[in-house]
């Protein structure tokens, strides 16, 4: 009987093993920057997606949440789409950086301009920190910052080497219905170093393309009580307001050609009287950011997803954007469609859909903003979603391991009391 067990315990451990080394993750090079694109659909909801860090996806064209609010064993993922638009990796890291007020939503993240970063933040810390995960290799770097109990990263340099922040004093809560504020901080990713713009009211950021200046929004307190943006040089401290009544149009606002900066006109979302009310987006505004307005054209009056953010600018001069598409629901979009945009009115052009927008909906989606100039759409044969995740593999190896431990057992205990093969029968 001693035999029977020793045996039974090789086989169930060998099987386990096996298991280990066929769902581990091959030795494939990432993709390298370069040419961008989307898939014509956006993949479903996985339990399969690997992580970065088990399995670097390479440049990435895109950053989402994928899930909210999801129950039993589903959980709210940070997903990167890959550059090639057919792999898709959960960003580990921003997932375990969630803290107790984001219910279960990864930490806040932002996505570089060439793809080839996520910077994860925090709404809640003792010590201030940005973690910079590089997609090409897997790693991930913390920067100490001087200051805050809650990090935002809200703009990248476009060259990649400086991030801005938003640093407040207070744990922040992503579901108070008012939009976040806290003080600036600009981090130099070479020399580890950050400085501080004055003022605590700040709600959003977006670089010059030479990364000189920067565009500041500071909150208004309604959408009767409008952001103030204005534009900060880095170097010299000098500030001159735009006249423009929008709110600013994410990080990637700033044209590349230095020339606009789309902001978000707003009407009332109907929110109950006494209750913030940030608005609700119902299109783009562009003001020239050296206030003398010339050559800016007219509002585009659009079905903006989300917070209406541009997520690029295409070699065109058109900005990439996440438009509603309409449903039978009034009340609920039935898709969205990231889609061209031309600044002359023309009608968009749609090049991705994202369905499914109810527990698995896609949310805070982005773009490597510098990559879309030549965005291109495929259709892939195959989704790429890396090794499995290791919880799943780790379980899925156990449960080998016993079957073919309790097969095993089976199968030698009657072998050894067959009359046939037992001698002492």
């Amino acid at each position: 009987m001693r035999v029977v067990r020793g045996l039974s315990w090789v086989v169930g451990l060998g099987a386990a093993a096996l298991t280990v080394v066929l769902t581990s993750p091959g030795e494939a090079a990432p993709a390298e920057p370069g040419g961008a694109a989307v898939p014509r659909e956006l993949a479903a909801y996985s339990h399969l997606t690997g992580s970065v860090a088990s399995s670097p996806p390479g440049a990435a064209v895109a950053l989402f949440q994928h899930g909210w609010g999801v129950e039993l064993l589903d959980y709210p993922q940070a997903v990167v789409l890959g550059a090639g638009g057919d792999a898709y990796r959960r960003v580990d890291a921003a997932e375990d950086r969630a803290s107790a007020a984001s219910q279960g939503d990864p930490a806040p993240m932002l996505l570089s301009p060439d793809g080839t970063k996520v910077a994860v933040g925090t709404h809640e810390t003792a010590d201030p920190d940005v973690v910079v995960v590089d997609l090409l290799t897997g790693e991930a770097t913390s920067h100490p910052l001087p200051t805050g109990q809650s990090v935002l990263p809200v703009a990248w340099s476009r060259d990649g080497t400086t991030l801005a922040h938003l640093l407040s004093a207070e744990p922040t809560n992503p579901y108070t219905g008012e939009r976040i504020a806290g003080e600036v901080g600009v981090l130099d990713l070479g020399d580890d170093t950050t400085d501080l713009l004055p003022g605590d009211d700040v709600t959003a950021v977006a670089f010059s393309p030479d990364g000189t200046e920067l565009a500041v929004e500071r909150a208004g307190t309604s959408v009767d009580d409008a952001a103030r943006i204005s534009v900060v040089d880095l170097a010299s401290g000098a500030t001159r307001d735009l006249p423009t009544l929008g709110v600013l149009a994410g990080p990637a606002a700033w044209s590349p050609d230095g020339r606009l900066v789309a902001t978000t006109t707003l009407e009332p979302s109907g929110a109950p009287a006494g209750a913030p009310d940030p608005g609700m987006p119902t299109g783009l505004a562009f003001v020239d950011p050296s206030g003398s307005d010339t050559d800016v054209p007219d509002d585009l009056d659009l079905p903006l997803a989300e917070a209406g953010r541009v997520l690029g600018w295409t070699d065109a001069g058109e900005v990439m954007a996440l438009l509603e598409v309409a449903g039978d629901d009034p009340c609920c979009a039935e898709a969205y469609d990231l889609s061209r945009v031309p600044l002359d009115g023309a009608a968009p052009q749609p090049l991705m859909r994202i369905s499914d927008l109810g527990s698995y909906g896609v949310g805070r989606f982005q773009m490597a903003s510098a990559t879309v100039g030549d965005l291109q759409v495929v259709t892939p044969g195959e989704v790429d979603r890396g090794p499995w995740p290791l919880w799943l593999r780790g379980g899925l190896a156990l449960l080998v391991g016993l079957l073919a431990w309790l097969v095993s057992r089976w199968v030698l205990r009657r072998t050894s009391s067959d009359p046939v093969t037992d001698p002492s029968r």
